[in-house]
């Protein structure tokens, strides 16, 4: 039967790749917005009747199933993985990220036959449930996402069906707003949001950043500008920016660029550092402040971007194969950097394979379709034999540890096989001049490696 089904997934290929010509011209999804082209890719199965095949409802369960178990991964986070062509498969992350920052996410997809990658954000609502917010356009690597209020992001990604290949996904913060004084950065920020002010009747506003008397104030986004007086501020001035939501607010300007409302683009000088209001006794210094509904905490807006996360440390040749565990016992956790949940560790010989790597880790697949991580160090080829032993005539070997598992085959007469590895009271065995397979352990008798 393997001819057959090989030039069934042939053609398969075929249509698929000629159905990737036309899904971007296909029709409107049905909420009143643009699709994403893993809606328009969706459309093009419906038309095609891909959607009812196996395959094809494979494929969107993975999808969903992503989005459900989402992996949780602290910011900056760099994955480099594998997805294999013959099994639907998808990935997602939970990111948490401030307000007034921007996410920024690059991806890059390197495969042996051109295929698309789907890269999807969502974001946690109140409801508790998905809403997608943005999509990675077609033939393009980056984008960037502010995040209007202290926001869960979800970040899918998922080839499209019969193709596979190694991504990387890098996703990092970065500030959203030009720095307001010239020729300065963050390290010149004192006297944080949130600080006590008049002996512990108010709180402080905004953000102080001390510069030389007479340094240029620069607007931090194209807006319009309008200068003002109050006893707080002194000379202060109130930036309304163009494309998004909120105030910014200078204060304590020893003078303003201009006398009117005036439209300014990002950069550009607004006012000069000094220390007027009742910043008189102090030395010269810009208070910053942002106002939505409220004054917001500046720093997120402000803050340096995060650092590029490095490589992977681990070896990146073990994608896509099985491996062991090596230790005792080894943790397994549900992200890089998540803390060890209670009872989640591997034996020694566990096996797994391979489909992500992050920092020092691995990320695992379990022959139970678990997944974790687990340090890289940990784990072992298993393609060289852990020992031998004798498998009995009679024993079933089964595509998975689980005795409701296809047949690979029965043997028939007494053999050695080679021990791969083992997992929840089965060995994976690989028998001479044949396949591998998963063995009940009492139907072998360890024998001379």
């Amino acid at each position: 039967m393997a001819a057959p089904v090989l030039g069934i997934r042939l053609l398969l290929g075929l249509w698929l790749t000629i159905l990737a010509g036309c899904a971007a011209n296909g029709p409107l999804s049905r909420l009143a917005r643009q699709p994403s082209p893993y809606e328009q890719y969706i459309d093009s199965l419906q038309q095609s009747g891909l959607e009812q095949t196996a395959l094809g409802q494979d494929w969107l369960r993975a999808g969903d199933a992503a989005l459900a178990r989402p992996i949780p991964a602290s910011l900056p986070f760099r994955e480099t993985g594998y997805f294999a062509p013959d099994t639907p498969t998808a990935t997602a992350w939970r990111v948490e990220v401030r307000r007034g920052r921007t996410l920024a996410i690059e991806v890059s997809f390197e495969n042996d036959v051109p295929g698309r990658l789907f890269v999807d954000v969502f974001r946690t609502t109140s409801e508790a449930t998905l809403q997608r917010v943005t999509s990675l356009p077609l033939d393009t690597h980056t984008l960037t996402l502010l995040a209007d209020q202290d926001t869960t992001y979800v970040v899918r990604v998922q080839p499209e069906l019969l193709r596979g290949g190694r991504y990387t996904l890098v996703e990092r913060t970065t500030s959203s707003l030009r720095f307001p004084v010239s020729g300065l950065t963050a390290r010149a920020v004192q006297s944080l949001f949130g600080a006590t002010r008049d002996a512990g009747t108010r709180e402080h506003e905004g953000v102080d950043i001390f510069a030389p008397r007479g340094t240029p104030v620069v607007a931090v986004v194209d807006g319009v500008a309008q200068p003002a007086t109050n006893g707080l501020g002194g000379n202060v001035v109130w930036l309304t920016p163009n494309t998004r939501n909120g105030t910014y607010y200078y204060a304590h300007l020893e003078r303003w660029a201009f006398d009117d409302s005036t439209p300014v683009r990002a950069g550009e000088v607004v006012g000069y550092v000094g220390n007027t209001g009742n910043a008189r006794s102090t030395a010269p210094h810009l208070h910053f402040g942002v106002y939505a509904g409220g004054a917001i905490d500046p720093w997120p807006f402000l803050q340096p971007d995060d650092e590029r996360p490095p490589e992977p440390r681990g070896d990146l040749t073990s994608l896509g194969q099985l491996v062991r565990v090596v230790p005792r016992t080894t943790p397994l956790r549900a992200g890089p950097d998540a803390p060890l949940a209670a009872g989640a560790g591997l034996a020694r010989g566990s096996v797994a394979r391979v489909v992500g790597a992050a920092g020092s880790s691995f990320r695992v697949v379990l022959p139970d379709d678990r997944t974790g991580y687990v340090a890289a160090t940990a784990v072992t080829p298993a393609a060289a034999a852990l020992r031998r032993e004798r498998v009995a005539p009679g024993a079933t070997l089964r595509e998975r540890p689980t005795d409701g598992a296809p047949v690979v085959t029965v043997i028939e007469v007494p053999i050695v096989a080679d021990v791969l590895g083992h997992y929840d009271g089965f060995m994976l065995v690989r028998v001479p001049d044949g396949p591998s397979g998963w063995v009940r352990s009492a139907a072998a008798d360890r024998t001379s490696s």
